[in-house]
């Protein structure tokens, strides 16, 4: 269930906003251009069981620009082989094929970005953390035992639906962000109170017009709101990386594993100790510094 709005100031109503059509907003969405082919496609290829070397070389080669993205990370400092990898296939062997499907998706995301951003949001600090909430959520799978690559996606696009309701009603948008901060109050139960609909639900619309796997969209959908039973999931790793990376810039990430924001069931389902938190600090922080340098991100609007 989503928090109920609280108000700092008793008395104070809301803003008055005209909500959502949501009929409206789903075609704006069926609309959005798919992901291109390639990346679909070698997403398919690095989960299957025997993934074919070659044949992921052979996909990625098909695009010159995810190419040169490949070989610019393989050779970024961060992998200590500046200068030395120049075959598409040796940049794959380096970057590991987990890594090189959340390169892909990062890469078409920031492309979707631009896209869909309008001018409220600041693209600067939304793109920082949506690498840092990426790059959190794949080290958190890891330790639990969960798919780091699907992680890595939804992570980096967990809050897909602000950026569609920046762009759909900016304006709105403009009143929601100020009502969430002169009021403390969750920017979920913001939009849901003012606009009838919340960016968790337009980023699992978004998610199934992208056609990614059942755990992502759930994760998306659900990041604010982890399950009160059951097994760890994604949407644990997800929830808490948005958390933890909360209001933070990278480089010199610091995560937040005592934030309040962070529901207490779901932080005991994935059993992390202070020790692995400094361990998980140390490797984001790195990792966001060097992906922000070799993704860029997406630019602001004019």
């Amino acid at each position: 269930m989503t928090p109920p709005l609280t108000d700092a100031t008793p008395g104070t109503p809301p803003p008055v906003l005209k909500p959502i059509d949501r009929d409206q907003l789903a075609e704006s969405i069926r609309s959005l251009p798919s992901f291109p082919a390639v990346v679909t496609e070698l997403a398919a290829l690095v989960h299957q069981p025997s993934a074919n070397f070659d044949a992921i070389a052979n996909t990625v080669g098909l695009d010159q620009a995810l190419t040169a993205r490949v070989l610019q990370l393989a050779n970024s400092p961060f992998y200590g082989r500046s200068g030395q990898v120049a075959s598409i296939r040796d940049g794959i062997n380096i970057l590991g094929l987990r890594q090189l499907n959340g390169l892909v998706a990062a890469a078409t995301v920031t492309l979707q970005f631009e896209r869909l951003h309008g001018k409220p949001l600041g693209m600067t600090e939304f793109w920082q953390h949506s690498i840092a909430c990426a790059v959190t959520s794949r080290q958190l799978a890891l330790s639990c035992g969960l798919d780091d690559a699907a992680a890595f996606t939804a992570g980096l696009l967990h809050d897909v639906g602000r950026l569609v309701l920046d762009n759909h009603c900016p304006e709105a948008m403009v009143e929601v962000k100020q009502w969430t901060e002169q009021h403390s109050v969750p920017l979920c139960a913001a939009e849901r109170q003012l606009l009838g609909i919340c960016h968790a639900e337009i980023g699992e619309w978004v998610s199934r017009h992208w056609r990614f796997t059942p755990d992502i969209i759930e994760a998306i959908a659900n990041h604010h709101q982890p399950p009160p039973a059951g097994p760890t999931t994604l949407i644990d790793v997800v929830h808490a990386a948005n958390a933890m990376v909360q209001g933070i810039e990278t480089p010199g990430t610091v995560l937040q594993s005592d934030s309040p924001a962070i529901d207490a069931l779901a932080w005991s389902r994935l059993r992390l100790g202070p020790e692995s938190v400094q361990a998980l600090q140390a490797q984001v922080a790195a990792e966001c510094a060097n992906l922000q340098t070799v993704l860029g991100r997406p630019q602001e609007p004019i």
